[in-house]
């Protein structure tokens, strides 16, 4: 993999997936994306007539990054880009292209390429990725210790954050925007329930797509790009009671019942310093199912 390819890649990404989001196209965009962001991108396709007009608009929008800066670890099926977003408002963010192995050999080498991970920056810096004499990244097994985490351990750390608001595991990251929303959250999960006297709750699960990414910072210490998932529990606490699905739940059911399970699948960009705390720089989730 060279610089000039990976641009190429980035280019093909570009193009397709302004066209497949802008009809709404799921396999016009499984040629250039996989994974998580593949499956979000289908979920929101399927819940797009249930999304306010906000939500919908970035569904128009094309999609492009300026100034990108290739990371590119040397005999890895992978490469990180960094690069800013151009739409809404310009943004900072983190891409990871992995090679489809179910493609065959006999297409374009660009072709072979799916986009694995997109995301913005929420909170702090990014760390300088450390480069070979080469200019080459170097790739990190996700069960190497940097400082009190390994890339491994993130998910279930962060995890912790809606489960307990941060009591438990997530005491190992280090403060900031995107700890913070997540304990609101927490905090706040019963808030607007209503009269329906009914309960919210947070439980992990075991992502759909469990593919990482991990590359040396030039501190000594590990930026990586991890799955998360969780399911949100709603049920009423009197008997008799009923809930009603939001829009977007409506879309997988729409019946009013007792309980609400709704599945979210999502990545999380964390920095592993060699020493001190890990900071989680970005996280997203997309509602994938509902039941």
């Amino acid at each position: 993999m060279t610089v000039a390819q990976a641009r190429r890649i980035l280019g093909r990404y570009e193009k397709i997936a302004t066209r497949a989001d802008r009809a709404r196209d799921a396999a016009l965009l499984a040629e250039v994306a996989g994974g998580n962001v593949l499956e979000r991108s289908k979920a929101g396709y399927k819940q797009y007539d249930a999304l306010s007009r906000r939500m919908r608009a970035p569904f128009s929008r094309p999609t492009r990054y300026r100034n990108p800066a290739f990371h590119i670890p040397a005999g890895s099926p992978w490469f990180l880009v960094t690069a800013t977003r151009t739409a809404p408002s310009p943004q900072l963010t983190v891409l990871v292209f992995a090679k489809d192995r179910r493609t065959g050999q006999n297409r374009q080498p660009v072709a072979r390429w799916r986009l694995r991970a997109a995301l913005p920056l929420q909170a702090g810096r990014l760390p300088r990725i450390a480069t070979t004499r080469a200019g080459l990244a170097t790739e990190v097994s996700a069960a190497s210790r940097s400082g009190t985490l390994r890339p491994a351990d993130v998910p279930g750390t962060y995890e912790d954050l809606w489960q307990t608001g941060g009591t438990g595991k997530a005491a190992a990251l280090a403060p900031n925007a995107v700890t913070k929303e997540a304990r609101s959250t927490y905090r706040h999960r019963d808030d607007e329930l209503g009269a329906e006297g009914a309960r919210r709750r947070f439980v992990p699960v075991r992502p759909r797509h469990r593919d990482s990414y991990e590359l040396r910072t030039a501190d000594g210490g590990v930026l990586a790009v991890v799955p998360l998932a969780h399911e949100q529990r709603l049920h009423v606490t009197r008997p008799g009671l009923q809930l009603t699905p939001s829009d977007e739940e409506a879309v997988y059911d729409p019946a009013p019942r007792s309980t609400v399970v709704s599945t979210f699948h999502g990545q999380a960009l964390a920095h592993l310093p060699r020493q001190g705390r890990a900071v989680v720089l970005s996280a997203k989730y997309g509602l994938v199912d509902s039941r």
